[in-house]
């Protein structure tokens, strides 16, 4: 039998098929309805974590402009809550008999030139600081301030002036303050 190939063999060829047909073999593989099936899962599971990476990454800039849009108008705060109640407020101190809002007087062109809180009502400017610069990464900031005379409550005070500041980021979004300032 030297030489003779496997399939010549007639014994051993028989004896192969039988061992074939004695054992029970499972499919293997998979048929084309399951792969379709199997895509089809896969890519709604796909296209909704992209979905959800997409959304991350346009809203990933938000902090950093509402941290610039926070500092921003607390400088604008601090400036104004250090002025005077209003303009007949006495200069060391003291309640006047009652709040009003007047806006600047004559000559207060200019935030260096405003001296009681009243003198930002209807201020709209493009950011700034007080020193007139212009913070790194504030170009296209918009603020915008309203002074009345309310409570904490929102009702009308002779003792307190409500300052709402609105910041408005180079995105067009706003973010709004607000502050009291007591006539004392």
């Amino acid at each position: 039998m030297k030489g003779v190939a496997f399939y010549k063999q007639p014994e051993a060829r028989l004896r192969f098929c039988g061992e074939l047909r004695g054992r029970r073999y499972s499919q293997q593989g998979l048929t084309l309805v399951e792969l379709v099936i199997s895509i089809v899962v896969v890519s709604f599971a796909l296209t909704a974590l992209l979905s959800s990476f997409s959304f991350s990454a346009a809203r990933s800039g938000d902090p950093m402009w509402q941290t610039k849009a926070t500092q921003l108008a607390q400088a604008y705060l601090d400036e104004i809550i250090a002025m005077r109640f209003q303009e007949d407020s006495p200069s060391g101190g003291g309640a006047v008999a009652s709040c009003r809002v007047d806006g600047s007087e004559a000559g207060e062109t200019s935030r260096e030139l405003f001296d009681d809180v009243d003198d930002y009502h209807n201020l709209n400017e493009a950011a700034r600081f007080l020193d007139n610069s212009v913070g790194v990464g504030y170009n296209n900031y918009q603020v915008s301030i309203t002074v009345s005379c309310e409570d904490a409550a929102g009702g009308v005070s002779n003792n307190s002036k409500s300052i709402a500041l609105t910041v408005t980021a180079a995105n067009g979004s706003r973010l709004r303050f607000a502050a009291l300032r007591g006539n004392f």
